[in-house]
């Protein structure tokens, strides 16, 4: 069972962390702190997968962010025992389902068929695992461009796509506006709401939570490991 999957069926509000440090201990230390999710961030943070099964050991509920959308990297964050999986620059429609058909066996994807002898499968001591594992796992995609915005409501409305997550930063690059701009926040609030209305949990990384769950949000990151160790030590010094 994939527990914070059924919670955002079920309409729940959650708040998670960015987990961006290197090591099982940062995750070990984050995965105990009590959040609702962590992010295992691939993107930003390392893409290692020695240092990543490590870190899904120590936080088993772990949401790995993969670097790309690639059929063999979901395949091997799944096989690693990841259940659910944050899919960061997803545009389109077309590129949702990709992201949905790399992470399910055949006949309803394209994964590769190999988790008993890795880890999801316990190296074959779990031989439920296969007829699992496609109800069990979760995806996630990012919306963080002005192409995502135009296609928001297809993207939405893919299947096995299980929450769409507003990346600001990325988003006010890509629109030539500074994150804090009032007409970049009001553009933020506006694809909380499509995203809300299609039925799908919206998520955002937000500096002011509360007012973004609010507005509708389902799925808030309070923040990244690394930036509260550096502003923690900059206090206690």
């Amino acid at each position: 069972m994939n527990m914070l999957k059924d919670r955002l069926a079920r309409g729940e509000v959650t708040r998670g962390l960015w987990q961006n440090l290197p090591g099982p201990e940062a995750a070990e230390i984050a995965a105990r702190a009590g959040f609702d999710w962590i992010v295992l961030d691939g993107e930003h943070g390392p893409w290692d997968p020695v240092g990543l099964r490590l870190k899904l050991i120590a936080a088993p509920e772990g949401v790995v962010r993969i670097p790309a959308l690639e059929d063999w990297i979901v395949k091997q964050a799944l096989d690693l025992g990841a259940r659910t999986l944050l899919v960061p620059m997803v545009d389109t429609a077309e590129q949702a389902r990709a992201a949905v058909a790399a992470a399910r066996y055949p006949p309803e994807g394209r994964r590769g068929v190999g988790a008993m002898v890795a880890r999801a499968g316990r190296w074959g001591a779990d031989p439920g695992y296969l007829d699992r594992a496609n109800d069990e796992v979760s995806i996630w995609v990012q919306a963080e461009s002005r192409m995502a915005l135009e296609n928001l409501e297809e993207i939405c409305a893919t299947p096995g796509v299980d929450c769409v997550f507003i990346g600001p930063a990325d988003l006010a690059w890509d629109m030539g506006l500074r994150p804090d701009a009032p007409e970049f926040q009001s553009i933020l609030a506006e694809a909380i709401a499509r995203i809300a209305g299609c039925d799908t949990p919206p998520g955002i990384f937000a500096a002011q939570p509360q007012r973004w769950i609010e507005a509708g949000a389902r799925v808030v990151c309070l923040g990244s490991d690394a930036m509260v160790l550096t502003s923690g030590l900059a206090a206690l010094r």
